[in-house]
């Protein structure tokens, strides 16, 4: 049965086993991990992904800079292509670790609206996440993503699981892999939500009235 959504969301076939269709419901993010790009390529205030976790932990922590990456428009569960990226709340204190802290934490929140979204369709608690790519190397913006989605986040030890799941799928059609052996190849980190209702809801509300800016096409 094709899954519909109410709540900005895309359906999409998720695989076909022996001729028997699962769907999924989709979010579809224009600019997430890219943004670690764009700091390092078009700003130059980052020289490698693998210092981001680094500075941010310099950032001072009352600094309420946000960050919507909309370059190319916002996708789920906004679809405004008019959008365009946005930095505000930008103080005194907002330098180069309080960018970087900003423009990384602009991709747990989109995700955590995605999830939102999956919920209020779904009315299913969705206690856990788990996810892949280059950010999820980071372990703050993992923790960032568990706390502000309220929800558990799974890391895999492979941090492109797409294209292992790939090969996978196709080794076990073939039979080379059965499923067990294949659940074995991965080892995982969990990071637990822990953020306080109080400090999520003042963070979300930030965060959204910054979509909402970007949002504004005057």
């Amino acid at each position: 049965m094709v899954a519909e959504s109410t709540s900005g969301l895309v359906s999409s076939v998720a695989w076909d086993f022996g001729g028997k269709k699962s769907y999924v419901l989709e979010g579809n993010l224009n600019y997430t991990g890219a943004v670690v790009s764009w700091l390092k390529d078009q700003l130059g205030i980052i020289s490698d992904s693998s210092e981001v976790e680094m500075i941010i932990s310099q950032a001072n922590p009352t600094d309420r800079a946000y960050f919507v990456s909309a370059f190319t428009g916002l996708g789920a569960p906004w679809w405004d292509s008019d959008a365009t990226g946005l930095l505000t709340g930008i103080t005194r204190t907002t330098g180069r670790a309080e960018v970087v802290k900003a423009c990384s934490e602009c991709i747990p929140y989109q995700v955590g609206d995605v999830v939102a979204a999956l919920r209020k369709d779904t009315g299913l608690p969705i206690r856990e996440l788990r996810v892949d790519g280059g950010p999820t190397r980071n372990g703050y913006l993992m923790q960032m993503q568990a706390d502000v989605a309220r929800l558990n986040v799974v890391t895999s030890s492979l941090a492109e699981l797409s294209a292992a799941g790939a090969a996978f799928v196709a080794g076990r059609a073939v039979g080379v892999w059965s499923e067990n052996v294949i659940y074995e190849q991965v080892n995982h980190v969990s990071f637990l939500s822990s953020m306080p209702d109080e400090m999520r809801k003042e963070k979300l509300d930030g965060w959204h009235a910054a979509v909402r800016q970007a949002m504004t096409h005057e």
